[in-house]
C-alpha cells in the first residue's frame, strides 16, 4: 500500500509538471503521462519495497508505447530527473526506474536515471 505522504507528493509533482511538453513529437510522452504511469511505482523506487506492485507494472507497461517514439526515452529521462529535483530528492534515488521493465517481466527498456545521465544523449 502506498504511504499517504507518497500520494500527496505524487499529486503535487504531477500538478507541477502537467502539460509541460518535453518534445515536439506528438508520439512522445509528456511529463504528466510519464508520471501518471510511474506514480504507483514510488513505493518500489523510493521506499525500498522488494518487488513492484502489479499496479506499478501495469503503469510501466503503459510506457512501452512511448519508448520507441522519437524522443520518447529522452522525454522519460528528462521528466523523471525534473520530478526528482522538484521533490528535492537526489536523482540517484530514481535509478531503479531503468530496471522496472525487466523486474516486471516486460521486454523493453527505460532510460538510465542518475545524476550523471545526460538525457539529451539517451536514445
Amino acid at each position: 500500500m502506498m504511504h499517504p505522504m507518497t500520494k500527496i507528493i505524487a499529486v503535487v509533482i504531477i500538478s507541477m509538471v502537467s502539460g509541460a511538453a518535453m518534445g515536439a513529437d506528438p508520439e512522445s510522452p509528456y511529463c504528466n503521462i510519464i508520471l501518471d504511469h510511474l506514480t504507483p511505482c514510488l513505493p518500489y523506487i523510493l521506499q525500498g519495497e522488494v518487488n513492484p506492485a502489479k499496479v506499478c507494472c501495469d503503469g510501466v507497461l503503459g510506457l512501452a508505447q512511448y519508448t520507441n517514439a522519437k524522443g520518447g526515452q529522452q522525454n522519460i529521462c528528462d521528466c523523471v530527473k525534473a520530478a526528482a529535483i522538484l521533490m528535492g530528492a537526489p536523482v540517484d534515488n530514481f535509478s531503479k526506474i531503468s530496471s522496472l521493465p525487466k523486474t516486471c517481466g516486460l521486454s523493453f527498456t527505460l532510460p538510465p536515471i542518475s545524476s550523471g545521465t545526460d538525457c539529451s544523449q539517451v536514445k
